[in-house]
């Protein structure tokens, strides 16, 4: 096995070459395979637990948007035709009518007027009357590698938001209808991203909430940041964001990332180095928390009917 220090990313890459039996090169090929698989472990293992040394030093925020009261004089087709303007675009937020509350996506609304486009024909029988539109999904930065349960609303009077599987989400809470609407939030879930951007090398993800919130409200969540390695040797980019006397757990994973690509049957040795490194870093980093907590929801949900 290497006994190189691995304080970089170039260290742990040729700490598994070498135990991968390889040279020390990260040039051609092999060293793309090797750079590939370092990150891969890399991101595995800090996106693994919530270690408190990979954690953002500030907690993310959502800022939910206020739903929106209209009148509508008419439907045809996709068409939405207001009885008022509206000054900010409404694009991407979610519509219905009382009287049928099916739920439409709004494609397009140019600030300061009266029509919106749904994402669909409307179907529905009633066409006029008051109606809402709000909007329950919001993007996550990509600097967030992962989001810890719960999310915090800021206020005394909010409970946590715990994060759900979409599967479970969806059949609480429906996904066409206005279901369970606004109220307290009690929950959230990872949808579909919200877009695909190149230039970022990544995807914009996005959570739904429900029931969604009528006001604007701040909602913090704590997460493990995204951070990538360019494996120069030096600086804080090619420095992981792992304890140093733990950094070996990368190499391990890595080395049998490559040897189980040339069916070596030491892949097997490596993995189990790195099970034990992790398992190691748990007892030390989150034995204080293995007995998880209990989040009992206050009186006052019941008393609003919010149950």
């Amino acid at each position: 096995m290497a006994d190189t220090d691995l304080i970089t990313g170039l260290d742990i890459a040729q700490a598994a070459l070498l135990d991968a039996g390889e040279g020390t090169s990260l040039s051609g090929a092999y060293g793309n395979d090797a750079k590939r698989a370092v990150r891969n472990a890399y991101w595995s293992v800090l996106a693994h637990a919530r270690w408190p040394w990979a954690m953002s030093p500030t907690p993310g925020v959502i800022t939910t948007v206020a739903a929106q009261p209209v009148t509508v004089n008419s439907i045809s087709t996709a068409t939405v035709t207001l009885s008022a303007t509206i000054a900010t675009s409404m694009a991407g937020r979610k519509f219905y009518l009382d009287g049928n509350q099916a739920v439409y996506r709004i494609s397009a609304h140019t600030a300061g007027t009266d029509t919106l486009t749904l994402d669909a024909p409307y179907v529905e029988s009633l066409t006029t009357g008051t109606g809402m539109i709000f909007q329950d999904e919001y993007a996550i930065p990509a600097t967030a590698l992962r989001v810890w349960d719960p999310l915090w609303p800021r206020g005394w009077q909010w409970d946590p938001i715990t994060l759900m599987d979409k599967p479970l989400f969806e059949q609480r809470y429906g996904r066409g209808a206005w279901g369970f609407g606004s109220g307290i939030v009690e929950h959230a879930c990872e949808i579909h991203p919200q877009a695909y951007t190149a230039g970022a090398k990544g995807v914009t993800r996005q959570l739904r909430f429900a029931p969604w919130a009528e006001e604007a409200l701040n909602i913090e969540y704590d997460y493990t940041m995204f951070h990538d390695l360019d494996f120069s040797g030096s600086g804080e980019v090619d420095t992981p964001k792992i304890p140093r006397e733990h950094r070996a757990v990368i190499s391990h994973f890595a080395a049998s990332a490559l040897l189980l690509g040339k069916d070596d049957s030491k892949a097997t040795t490596y993995a189990q180095l790195g099970a034990g490194k992790l398992a190691e870093m748990k007892d030390q980093y989150l034995a204080m928390s293995h007995g998880g907590r209990v989040y009992v929801r206050s009186r006052h949900s019941v008393a609003l009917g919010c149950t």
